[in-house]
């Protein structure tokens, strides 16, 4: 009887992935390595180390080695998932055999993922190894492999999502960049809270022995899956033909999370009034990203999907059909419902709370802003857009910088226009007013500008959309 190495229910494009996958020397350097690497130092380790300390000595090994594997390493190899399709223009050809374009991503994500599933697996060995030298607290070292695990396939998702850019510094070069210092400054993280904790260390953080444990670990598991899902649908959305309708579910999805969000933050339950500023920029960093620089346009089938509901469904497509007009229209609701928690717990809140929710407001519309007043059009907006960004960040640093070695910093008012300056200016003036002031001014501005200009091109792609079904 003959036996398929793998079912056939599996996705196709995943099959496909791992078997040259599990081929390429990359895998096989890292998988060999991590052995190697990991059986000479632990048992040195096992051999010179004390009584005392050898068991953390082991577990520290084994979580800094296998850390670099998934969380540097396996990610990268998504730098090139979706780019070699895009150049080899095989995209269209998948299409042709009913793979959906989220088929595609997934399946390219997916097969990463479970390369390195399997590199997790053969840590299992030396947790074995680890538990004789006592001292281990299994079930929080257990679920802290397990984090940097979830760690790793959001990472992927991240890489695989932007292969699909045809920018390569935002492709390849950022990534090879945010991953070694974003690795570091997560085993950090950990280190640093274990060290604050007092005893028990990374371990003892994740065992979910405590009620700050569970909602840590929860928040991050969320955390990690909505970037996850957001990263990927950018790779979905820049590969994907006009005809299929991703921003719906998408902004569907978003909208549940920021009124959890909101419900959550109105209530007692968040006691660090940190917490709901960076809770919320996390949260809409993503949507706004993808909402605003969205360049597929409204076509027939999916306006005809919403008004065939009357007047709810044309209220709904407002903020739900496709394209960055609409996408203006539902980061405009979700700034809203984000104010919420804020306006009903306005006690627990000072006014650096607000200034610093509207600067990364304001700092998110201000590429979008850029974006549509240079006219970018089609997958160039997406890149564009991060770009942006991440050059706005860029020369805030620079002007930050400047201004510390200059004995006058009011040059930087100059450079308002600029949302990012604001953070600094807040750092250096003494008048806080004057900057919540221009925080509130900017944000308005510039989600005035992008009303104006997402008003004017949802009306003309309405009036193209009733000529095509009504033609005159």
């Amino acid at each position: 009887m003959h036996l398929s190495d793998f079912p056939d229910r599996l996705s196709p494009m995943l099959v496909k992935e791992l078997r040259q996958g599990l081929r390429t020397r990359s895998f096989i350097a890292v998988f060999l390595a991590l052995q190697a690497i990991l059986a000479v130092i632990l048992l040195a380790a096992g051999a010179g180390a004390t009584s005392d300390n050898a068991g953390d000595t082991i577990s520290n090994i084994i979580f800094v080695f296998f850390s670099i594997a998934v969380i540097i390493i396996q990610p990268m190899r998504g730098i090139a998932a979706l780019s070699s399709e895009v150049k080899g223009n095989t995209i269209d050809m998948m299409v042709l055999t009913r793979l959906s374009a989220w088929r595609i991503v997934a399946g390219k994500w997916s097969a990463i993922v479970s390369q390195s599933a399997l590199i997790l697996v053969t840590i299992v060995p030396y947790l074995i190894l680890r538990y004789f030298f006592g001292g281990m607290n299994l079930f929080g070292e257990i679920m802290f492999l397990a984090l940097i695990f979830l760690s790793s396939a959001t990472l992927t998702a991240v890489t695989v999502g932007l292969s699909a850019s045809s920018s390569v510094i935002l492709r390849s070069v950022l990534p090879m960049i945010a991953l070694p210092f974003g690795a570091y400054s997560m085993l950090m993280m950990f280190m640093f809270s274990g060290m604050r904790g007092g005893g028990g260390g990374i371990a003892e953080i994740v065992s979910l022995s405590t009620t700050e444990s569970q909602i840590g670990v929860s928040l991050y598991i969320a955390t990690c899956a909505y970037a996850g899902f957001f990263f990927l649908s950018i790779g979905t959305s820049l590969i994907a033909p006009y005809a299929e309708n991703h921003s719906t579910l998408r902004r569907l999805i978003s909208f549940v999370v920021t009124c959890i969000a909101a419900m959550i933050g109105s209530t007692d339950l968040v006691t660090d009034a940190d917490v709901l500023p960076l809770l919320f920029t996390m949260i809409l960093a993503p949507v706004f990203a993808i909402s605003l620089t969205e360049f597929a346009p409204l076509v027939s089938p999916t306006y005809s999907r919403f008004t065939k509901f009357g007047l709810p469904g044309k209220l709904a497509g407002f903020f739900l059909f496709p394209g960055w007009p609409s996408g203006v229209f539902f980061c405009a609701l979700l700034s809203l419902i984000s104010a919420i928690p804020f306006v009903l717990n306005d006690h627990s809140y000072g006014d650096d709370h607000y200034m610093y929710g509207l600067i990364c407001l304001a700092s998110l519309l201000f590429p979008a802003v850029v974006v549509n007043l240079l006219r970018t059009q089609g997958a160039q907006r997406v890149s564009n857009y991060v770009l942006f960004l991440i050059a706005s960040g860029v020369i805030t640093a620079v002007l930050a910088g400047i201004a510390e070695s200059m004995s006058s910093k009011g040059f930087l008012w100059l450079f308002l226009w600029i949302p990012p300056v604001l953070f600094a200016l807040e750092e250096m003036s003494r008048s806080g007013d004057a900057v919540l002031i221009a925080s509130v001014a900017i944000t308005l501005i510039l989600f005035g500008i992008l009303i104006v200009m997402a008003l004017a091109a949802y009306r003309k792609s309405l009036v193209e959309i009733e000529k095509s079904i009504n033609p005159q």
